[in-house]
């Protein structure tokens, strides 16, 4: 069966899906813990120079080496911002690595003349014995500071993207997920209807009197599809009141008096109030034993709940297998089966198991669901 996707959801996540890549790939403002960051490594620089060029004793000049450091500080945040709000966003986010390197090339450039150049306007070359020696100080010193500046400045940025890419394509993932929630429950309501009616056509074409209970029993099931599955999960005790009303339903399709035909076992319902589960999730398996079971089989469904202590459901359901060709409602389909296996997928990751297996004539299910 096969279910059309409503307006909405054709047009909703592709618009979703623009916004989040766009906000990946458009260059976007320096956040504020950027500023916070940087102000903390030019602090903490500013107090390491200011330690290693005391040697026990007090600057000679204070203004000076304060002037030096404010200097120097305002020059690689130059360097830092440029790279991170001009450089990167026209180079790297574009892929052009060869453009990158020669822009870095260019800033250092242009940084390491001015950091020498304020090194020797706030302490001439003149007062030292070997000027060389201390030009080519200055130069390392240029060449070192701006690399790294560039270098963390780009690790920043780098990192800070990637986070970002990673949360948006995290929530472009989480409204795919949801929008194929949907769908699948939307698949399950026609589905279920669709056996139903079946049913009901067959009691009506026998001119049953119990056909209009089963179309009163069918009221009680869809007002709970309306207002109830709508919810993510919903109290298991909720899930197996509406189970027991498709069994009630199943029950007027057998002959009078098969009162052991549905054999329904539980343990540990006192528990059912605190264990939430998805709903219409156990209804598939109960649905595909009526559908291909074998009805003139005594019972015709075995149906076992048990929740044991440590937050785990097992769900089992088993019946005789009716021989090919002779159910009446042979007909091609498994749109429920698939459909839960998907389901499981998407809500229950890493905690449930879904088994399958014929022992003896029989056909057999079991569902082992663990609530977090």
């Amino acid at each position: 069966m096969f279910v059309s996707l409503p307006r909405r959801f054709h047009i909703s996540l592709p618009l979703r899906s623009t916004r989040l890549a766009a906000t990946a790939e458009a260059p976007t403002a320096v956040p504020w813990w950027v500023h916070v960051l940087w102000l903390s490594v030019l602090a903490s620089t500013d107090v390491l120079q200011t330690v290693s060029s005391m040697n026990g004793k007090m600057p000679p000049a204070w203004p000076q080496h304060l002037t030096r450091l404010v200097v120097n500080d305002a020059l690689a945040s130059l360097l830092f911002y440029f790279n991170w709000v001009v450089l990167i966003p026209r180079t790297l986010t574009q892929s052009r690595l060869g453009a990158f390197a020669l822009g870095v090339l260019g800033l250092l450039a242009l940084f390491i003349p001015l950091r020498i150049g304020s090194a020797v306007l706030l302490q001439p070359l003149t007062q030292f014995n070997e000027p060389h020696s201390r030009w080519m100080a200055y130069t390392v010193a240029g060449v070192v500071t701006g690399l790294m500046t560039i270098f963390f400045s780009s690790g920043v940025k780098i990192t800070g993207d990637y986070l970002l890419v990673q949360r948006n394509r995290r929530e472009l993932e989480r409204q795919q997920l949801l929008t194929e929630l949907s769908l699948l429950k939307m698949q399950v309501n026609p589905h279920f209807l669709f056996n139903t009616l079946n049913n009901i056509y067959s009691l009506a074409s026998q001119k049953s009197d119990r056909a209009p209970e089963a179309v009163l029993r069918l009221a009680e099931i869809m007002r709970y599809m309306l207002y109830e599955s709508s919810a993510d999960t919903v109290p298991l005790e909720k899930e197996l009141a509406h189970l027991r009303s498709f069994l009630d339903l199943q029950r007027l399709r057998l002959p009078a008096g098969a009162t052991d035909a549905i054999v329904f076992e539980s343990q540990g319902l006192p528990a059912a109030a605190d264990f939430p589960i998805a709903p219409m999730l156990l209804l598939p398996l109960v649905e595909n034993a009526f559908k291909h079971g074998d009805l003139s089989a005594r019972p015709v469904v075995v149906i076992s709940l048990h929740i044991k202590a440590n937050h785990e459901l097992r769900f089992a359901v088993r019946n005789p297998v009716a021989p090919e060709g002779t159910h009446p409602l042979d007909q091609p389909g498994g749109v429920g089966l698939t459909n839960l296996h998907r389901r499981l997928e998407l809500l229950y990751p890493g905690r449930y198991s879904l088994t399958v297996s014929k022992p003896g004539g029989q056909h057999e299910v079991v569902l082992t669901l663990r609530n977090e």
